[in-house]
């Protein structure tokens, strides 16, 4: 028995050992981690192959501090369970240095606890709960603009644009429920009050009542929290209805499929977004063009700000000149009008928050697109 216990010592040694000489031996290890199957899983495969490109691309150009870079790309299938156990397997078995992800934010708040505890960095750029940034977790980053941000813009549009009656219906997680404090923290401070506010289950399809219930309060700007399955069927059952309401999301709903989802439903929904394809900046072009010429369809919202959070990972390990995880993420947290994507991009180094602001659009059936409608910095 002790001879059989020495042996696994020995191979538990020695797996430490060759996983830690990976990020020594001319190889950089980088995790990610998205929901590649189930619900979500349109939107992490976006995020993934946006992921792959920037490394292919990265390596293309000698890698970095004459490193190639490696992804480790796990399934979490939008289970917090599940991404609390792959961040433990990047982290222990691969000796990743950092890493991306996750995409839903009950999946990125459930490894906040791991990354406080091991020092791995860790950045986000789908998850926008409020709690992502707030809860004093010195390893993580968002790089896309949150539920805050996201909020602020289109209830300040919507007055501005003669809304009077805003009401909100949202999934009943953290995601759903980051979005409505959100919002009413957006209405008091514009010391006005939600028309209503009704939410539902992950799983359930049928929505009539909480829209019933909504159109009843009077509400005329209808804001959909969730993500773009769900928000797909609430648009879908509201003009069923007869409902003729104008809706209003943030990132979560948007996507290429949305159009396919919800049908002509979808015509004139106004969301808040960080990037759009149809932007005439140069870098936003090529991305474009790369992405398609390499996956064969075109890049989603999830893509573009998954491809920034790889970008800006590598321009932090490029300037902190070393593997080192804390300086990493000291190099990550000090970012400055970065150019992505998204636009200039800066992040808070006291929380790790994303700065700027966001972009309207509407949708067009028509073109199956959004038309751009104004760059958006709301109002303090």
């Amino acid at each position: 028995m002790k001879f059989k216990s020495i042996i696994v010592c020995l191979a538990m040694l020695v797996a430490t050992f060759s996983a830690s000489l990976g990020n020594a031996q001319g190889v950089i290890k980088i995790g990610a981690i998205g929901p590649l199957t189930g619900g979500s899983s349109i939107a992490g495969l976006d995020e993934r192959d946006a992921k792959v490109l920037a490394v292919e691309e990265i390596n293309g150009k000698g890698g970095i501090l004459g490193k190639k870079v490696e992804l480790y790309s796990e399934d979490d299938a939008s289970q917090p369970s599940q991404s609390a156990t792959v961040a433990m397997k990047l982290i222990n078995q691969e000796d990743v240095v950092a890493i991306l992800g996750a995409h839903n934010s009950p999946c990125t708040l459930a490894v906040m606890q791991i990354i406080a505890r091991t020092g791995v960095s860790l950045i986000t750029s789908g998850s926008t709960s409020p709690k992502v940034t707030q809860g004093g977790n010195e390893w993580i980053t968002r790089v896309s603009p949150p539920d805050s941000v996201q909020a602020t813009a289109l209830i300040q549009y919507a007055f501005f644009n003669g809304f009077k009656n805003i009401g909100i219906i949202y999934l009943n997680d953290d995601y759903g429920k980051g979005g409505l404090l959100a919002v009413e923290a957006t209405m008091k401070n514009l010391d006005k009050k939600l028309a209503g506010a009704e939410s539902f289950m992950s799983g359930d399809k049928d929505m009539r009542a909480q829209l019933t219930k909504l159109k009843k309060q009077g509400v005329d700007a209808l804001l959909i929290w969730t993500n773009y399955v769900d928000g797909s069927l609430v648009m879908r059952q509201a003009r069923e209805m007869g409902w003729n309401v104008q809706f209003f999301t943030g990132t979560g709903v948007v996507h290429n499929r949305t159009f396919e989802l919800v049908g002509p439903a979808y015509e004139g929904t106004i969301h808040s977004v960080p990037y759009t394809q149809n932007s005439p900046e140069k870098n936003v072009q090529d991305f474009v063009k790369a992405f398609e010429k390499r996956f064969g369809r075109s890049p989603s919202q999830p893509a573009a700000r998954a491809y920034d959070s790889a970008k800006i990972l590598f321009a932090a390990i490029e300037k902190a000149g070393s593997l080192e995880k804390r300086d990493i993420q000291k190099e990550i947290r000090n970012i400055k009008n970065f150019k992505g994507l998204q636009g200039d991009i800066s992040i808070n180094p006291e929380n790790g928050e994303y700065e700027g602001g966001v972009m309207i659009v509407k949708a067009n059936y028509e073109k199956r697109d959004f038309d751009f409608i104004e760059n958006f910095v709301p109002r303090k």
